[in-house]
């Protein structure tokens, strides 16, 4: 008999009936063991953590050892991203004393095919991965158990410190700042409109040979007014040029949680939990991934589901694949249905909602890119006296039409993320050069500057992805616990800072290091580095925790 472990119990019936007999499968309920509630728990000079069995724990291996005394062997099959190791790591070292062969089995999703893969292709404990985890367990508590008191200490307030969450509510605070230090500048705007062959079309007044750099905007109401007063303007320039858009790629972690919250109004939070849910269910591939690729064994069912719904002419050849950005963990493919043909999930209305999003974004990416039209359009006056201080004036129109839709048959660019200079663009008339035209209209625009926005949920996750703050797993966990201690809270859908926020910036910045966007993402990749055997964890941890204690020493 063989013993195969699992993270989550609703994993177990499902895999036992693709292992069949000789198996076992239990659940080991997420991670058993954690680091002291009541003490640092880190052992120096070592920076060797201390870890306790949970009050959960303690069953969960008592549940294990009786179940692992008979067996062969024990399988360990949790999740496939450092936590999983840290949890395959620490149930082999409590399990040892009844057992002593283990494997490591790892699958991207949950059917019968990838389970009798994995099981056939076993390795071991991946030692570097499990240290990069703890390295960031024991980082996060050398910031949490020593900032934190000597925080409160400071500000006469209970409050918490993060190595992540903390850099998090500093983008907040900037921006919260930036907001109610903006002064709006009024400046003018000058828009032609035209009727040409029964398509009504603008051109805006080209403000750049006008101001300076010191002086960017034109204030001037008098020279925009003279502008305006130009009616009859010739074609000096009329341009095509056909704009490629390659489809987007299936959902990465932090695509989807921005997707979920813009197309589904799903935070971020309720959407792991929702595409857990669905991986272990055997629905999708795992949830927790930066690859923004499929395997290759993905891309022929996917073309063949587009082939039953018409699209086989629009499929891409060769399959599309992207880049991933710089830093991104790889070890599993982007996220996809695991049957592209499956339309119903049977299950409540935000799961099925959340898996047509996943599963229409799948089979998007396999179709050819999108063909546009770009057409640029440049006017000057007909009348070389209406030049303004030797200036000819200059007025824009830009448009776009699409020739050919290939991916957007199936998605639009807002279900994309797509940003494009063709995005909202008017259709433009086909002109030529020397055409002359009269504007039937003239009008004096009058602008203003807008202040920075507050960010949404899906624009913050983009911004700390972006940085490279953190990884796109905790960006839920991160949102969370700022609102739950009352640090942030939403106006609307946007994120507003509170004067909480304010106090615990104006203490951290300038004094710790893990405020500064760089720091933290120096940090990451010092952690991916762990995880890739080219760092060693106690270099990290004790760099960390050095440059902690600079910190603090300034924190009085």
């Amino acid at each position: 008999m063989k013993l195969l472990i699992v993270e989550s119990p609703n994993k177990k019936q499902t895999i036992s009936k693709y292992l069949g007999p000789g198996w076992r499968v239990e659940a080991s309920m997420g991670h058993v063991c954690d680091l002291p509630l009541k003490t640092l728990g880190i052992l120096l000079p070592a920076y060797k953590p201390t870890y306790e069995l949970t009050e959960r724990g303690k069953k969960t291996i008592d549940r294990l050892k009786i179940a692992a005394k008979d067996v062969e062997s024990v399988w360990l099959a949790m999740d496939p991203d450092r936590e999983g190791e840290a949890i395959a790591g620490n149930i082999a070292r409590y399990l040892k004393t009844v057992v002593n062969t283990f494997y490591r089995v790892v699958f991207n999703e949950i059917t019968q095919k990838a389970i009798q893969a994995a099981v056939a292709n076993p390795r071991k404990l991946n030692r570097p991965l499990y240290e990069a985890q703890q390295a960031r367990r024991v980082i996060d508590r050398l910031v949490g158990y020593q900032v934190s008191p000597r925080l409160s200490r400071v500000t006469n307030q209970k409050l918490s410190a993060g190595r992540v969450q903390s850099v998090a509510l500093r983008l907040l605070v900037d921006r919260e700042r930036a907001i109610r230090a903006f002064a709006p500048t009024e400046h003018c705007g000058v828009r032609l409109n035209f009727k040409t062959e029964g398509i009504e079309w603008v051109a805006h007044w080209q403000t750049e040979p006008f101001v300076d750099e010191d002086n960017p905007y034109v204030l001037d109401k008098a020279l925009a007014e003279q502008v305006a007063r130009i009616k009859e303007v010739v074609v000096l320039s009329a341009s095509k040029k056909v704009a490629t858009r390659k489809a987007p790629p299936p959902f990465i972690t932090t695509t989807l949680q921005r997707a979920a919250s813009i197309h589904l109004n799903i935070n971020a939070e309720e959407a792991m939990r929702v595409a857990q849910h669905l991986f272990e269910k055997g629905l999708i591939t795992y949830h927790r991934t930066d690859s923004p690729n499929l395997s290759e064994e993905a891309i022929a069912p996917i073309q063949e589901e587009l082939n039953k719904l018409g699209l086989k002419e629009h499929i891409a050849k060769p399959a599309n694949r992207w880049k991933a950005k710089a830093g991104a963990q790889e070890a599993h493919e982007a996220i996809r249905p695991t049957n592209p043909a499956l339309l119903n999930t049977l299950l409540d209305i935000k799961a099925q909602n959340l898996y047509e999003l996943i599963r229409i974004r799948a089979l998007a990416c396999q179709l050819s890119a999108a063909k546009v039209e770009m057409s640029t359009i440049v006017l000057v006056p007909v009348d070389e006296k209406q030049d303004i201080n030797g200036i000819t004036p200059q007025f824009i129109a830009k448009g776009a039409h699409t020739l050919y839709a290939g991916w957007r048959l199936l998605i639009s660019e807002d279900q994309a993320e797509e940003k494009s200079d063709d995005k909202s663009q008017m259709v433009l008339p086909n002109l030529k050069e020397k055409q002359i035209l009269i504007s039937i209209k003239s009008e004096v625009l009058a602008l203003k500057t807008q202040a920075p926005k507050r960010y949404s949920e899906p624009a913050l996750i983009a911004k700390l992805e972006k940085e490279g703050i953190g990884r796109p797993s905790t960006y839920a966990a991160i949102l969370s616990t700022l609102q739950n201690r009352g640090y942030i809270q939403f106006r609307g859908k946007l994120f507003e800072t509170t004067p909480t926020a304010e106090t615990i910036y104006d203490a951290l910045v300038g004094k710790f290091q893990f405020m500064e966007i760089e720091y933290t993402r120096a940090m990451e990749a010092a952690l991916d580095q762990i995880a890739e055997g080219k760092q060693e964890y106690l270099a990290v941890v004790e760099a960390a925790d050095q440059e902690l204690q600079h910190g603090l020493r300034k924190l009085q």
